[in-house]
């Protein structure tokens, strides 16, 4: 019996601590970098759909300008912009509000030369929106724009769209 006492096999208490302390420095390094990892997917994230709604909010502008609409001219920059079918029977007016930071647009139909107070239809771009400037003057409107992306930083951009329309 004595045989087997000296043969038996097994592990001291301080090798099982030992394992165990480093499963536990292992798990806590894995679970930082999923951490890390997450933390930064949110933050590109965050930020790739600002921007997306930057390019939004440009090329709707553009695309507006190429569907016909012409812009009211305006004596200098200003956040607010009106656009007006070829056929005079639809205004669209871009407007932006300060205090909520957002881009809305506005589609507003034309009745003898009076454009209509209520819209037929409106959406909000976004409320990330930091400053936008429309400078329109002969056919020319110069669209200057600013988001605030997650990391409070501001992006700017800027484009110029020509139209053949006129609004005398």
């Amino acid at each position: 019996m004595r045989y087997y006492l000296k043969n038996e096999k097994g592990l001291t208490l301080v090798e099982v601590t030992a394992v165990l302390v480093l499963s536990v420095i292992i798990l806590g390094f894995l679970i930082y970098l999923l951490n890390y990892s997450n933390m930064s997917l949110n933050q590109v994230s965050a930020r790739e759909k600002t921007l997306q709604q930057q390019r939004d909010i440009m090329s709707q502008v553009v695309k507006t300008v190429r569907k016909g609409y012409s812009p009211v001219p305006l004596v200098s920059k200003t956040s607010q912009l009106r656009l007006v079918s070829s056929e005079n029977d639809e205004a669209v007016d871009y407007t932006y509000d300060s205090s909520s930071k957002s881009l809305t647009v506005s589609y507003k139909p034309i009745v003898a030369n009076i454009v209509s107070a209520t819209p037929t239809s409106s959406f909000k771009f976004s409320d990330k929106v930091e400053s936008i400037l429309f400078d329109a003057k002969d056919g020319r409107i110069e669209i200057t724009l600013e988001m605030k992306l997650p990391n409070n930083s501001i992006k700017k951009t800027s484009t110029v769209v020509y139209t053949t329309q006129r609004i005398s």
